[in-house]
């Protein structure tokens, strides 16, 4: 885990981070494979790589956004993670359109998550799909993307993106499935806020417990950034 002594300075951080991931990517096959998060953690971040200091260091063109989850409400809604990427950073690169990859929201969650599967697939491949980067944050309860504690999705074993309701909200979600997120080649968790310390403090401890927090099932290359 790297530590920060701020917001800023993490975001900073993450923001050369996601940039030299995407030059590696690119010169390694040619494009960048990323899914965003949402919430409020990485608006900031959106913002720096929209900014000339770091846009210009990247080839949008070669770049394909997905998203790691989102609430199932319009894309011009407040709460949609699409509109707030979209805000901070999407609407003011020189990215295709056709690079850049929303979970659709406008029929069924079922029928759009199987739909944004075969999306994801299309662009990284069928056998076995892997992001070049997933960015991740964390929530006080630990849940990470849509994947909340006790919810039944953290047992999936063979879909990639699922429809998943959450009963404290009282809202459908979609999103990625602990398969799709533990192939990535690297994952990026990015995470700020007091609130957010006990958590972080039981994941120092290392104790295992009978059941263990949603973002303690992650596996693979994962790199911390607490702000």
């Amino acid at each position: 885990m790297l530590f920060y002594n701020s917001y800023e300075s993490a975001s900073i951080a993450a923001a050369h981070f996601f940039t030299a991931e995407c030059n590696r990517s690119i010169e390694r096959h040619g494009k960048f494979t990323v899914a965003l998060s949402g919430g409020n953690t990485p608006k900031r971040l959106y913002e720096l790589l929209a900014s000339a200091s770091f846009s210009k260091n990247i080839n949008w063109k070669k770049v394909y956004v997905f998203f790691s989850d989102e609430r199932y409400v319009p894309h011009n809604n407040a709460d949609s993670n699409f509109k707030m990427a979209s805000s901070a950073l999407l609407n003011h690169i020189s990215i295709p359109k056709k690079n850049i990859f929303a979970i659709p929201t406008s029929s069924a969650p079922a029928k759009d998550a199987a739909r944004y599967e075969q999306d994801i697939k299309k662009i990284t491949g069928n056998k076995i799909p892997s992001f070049d980067l997933i960015l991740l944050g964390m929530g006080a309860d630990g849940h990470t993307a849509s994947l909340f504690p006790n919810n039944e999705i953290l047992k999936e074993k063979k879909r990639l993106v699922k429809e998943v309701y959450i009963k404290e909200k009282d809202i459908y979600r979609i999103s990625f499935t602990l398969p799709l997120i533990n192939a990535a080649r690297q994952v990026l968790l990015l995470v700020s806020g007091k609130e957010k310390s006990a958590v972080l403090k039981k994941l120092f401890s290392k104790r295992k417990t009978k059941s263990p927090l949603p973002v303690e099932l992650l596996k693979g290359n994962l790199l911390w950034m607490v702000a």
